[in-house]
């Protein structure tokens, strides 16, 4: 199985309670680490007493896994499994119906860069260079999976949703920071303040500033109260060279070669999990065009030369 591997990772605590150097005091800090939709996650609580973090962590994790039971696709048994191995879902549980419909409204407003039913082209290299590795994929196969990458052909309604013969959904795009939003809101109405929820994107509650690396050549950035996310090609390779990974632009049907990594803050982690993932996929010509569209997001950039760069919206 095909596992991400992370682009961020936790520098430092920025203001507050802090040791030398920015970082925390060990005895000030609880954490919580495990698998999420494939990826490491990581709660951080910091400035409380361990036994309360504890206790707060423990109350988030039953809500990690009824979301994982929803949108995994490495769960057989999981809605979005389910979805796609029938071609449709009776009576779907209202989250499946809001991501899905969310990714849909992704999808037309960043021209198509945001798709969630590239996951037969997905599985299709995937498959591919498992057994391949140093053959280009069929062409003319590439090009039927391309049309069937079509959000346009989902029928997404309260009581049921269904796909076109063939297509199949991911919403690894975006769920991650869904799941990450949905974690941090419940320590905030449980009171908490000081929290950093890392789920393979990060959100931070209002209080403590933290500051987040970017591997590749890609600095670092201070987050507060927001989202913060990060698409890069290195995250999943399926070949040794990089040229082919998980980021997959669905008009060609090959992966995206624009950037090595976009990192995205936004006032949600899953807009910032989003539109991480579209600018990725659509590239440099269309970063600044499609940044503008959303008001109050910083993007940072990274090239395949690692040249940073960056969009008028940071």
């Amino acid at each position: 199985m095909l596992t991400r591997r992370r682009t961020l990772s936790i520098l430092a605590a920025t203001s507050g309670l802090l040791g030398l150097g920015g970082a925390l005091p060990h005895d000030l800090v609880s954490e919580w680490r495990g698998p999420v939709l494939g990826a490491e996650g990581r709660m951080l609580l910091a400035g409380m007493a361990r036994r309360r973090a504890r206790e707060a962590i423990a109350m988030t994790l039953a809500e990690v896994e009824r979301l994982e039971a929803v949108f995994s696709l490495y769960r057989p048994g999981s809605e979005l499994s389910r979805l796609n191995a029938a071609g449709r879902i009776d009576g779907p549980s209202h989250e499946l119906r809001v991501l899905i419909g969310r990714s849909l409204g992704y999808w037309r407003k960043t021209d198509g860069a945001f798709n969630p039913a590239v996951q037969p082209l997905w599985s299709f290299l995937a498959r591919h260079f498992a057994a391949n590795p140093a053959a280009e994929p069929d062409a003319r196969r590439l090009a039927d999976l391309v049309r069937l990458a079509d959000p346009a052909l989902i029928s997404l309604g309260a009581g049921r949703i269904s796909l076109a013969p063939g297509m199949a959904l991911t919403l690894n795009g975006i769920a991650q920071g869904f799941i990450t939003d949905r974690v941090a809101e419940l320590l905030r109405g449980a009171g908490f303040a000081d929290v950093l929820v890392d789920l393979g994107e990060f959100r931070a509650l209002p209080g403590r500033r933290w500051t987040i690396g970017i591997e590749g050549g890609g600095g670092s950035v201070d987050i507060a109260d927001c989202g913060l996310a990060t698409s890069a090609s290195a995250g999943t390779r399926f070949t040794a060279d990089g040229r082919w990974h998980h980021l997959i632009d669905p008009q060609s049907g090959r992966s995206a070669s624009g950037f090595a990594s976009v990192t995205v803050s936004a006032a949600s982690a899953a807009e910032a999990d989003a539109l991480a993932t579209a600018f990725a996929v659509a590239g440099p010509s269309a970063l600044t065009r499609l940044a503008q569209r959303f008001p109050g997001i910083a993007v940072k950039a990274v090239g395949a030369g690692v040249t940073p760069l960056s969009s008028p919206a940071a």
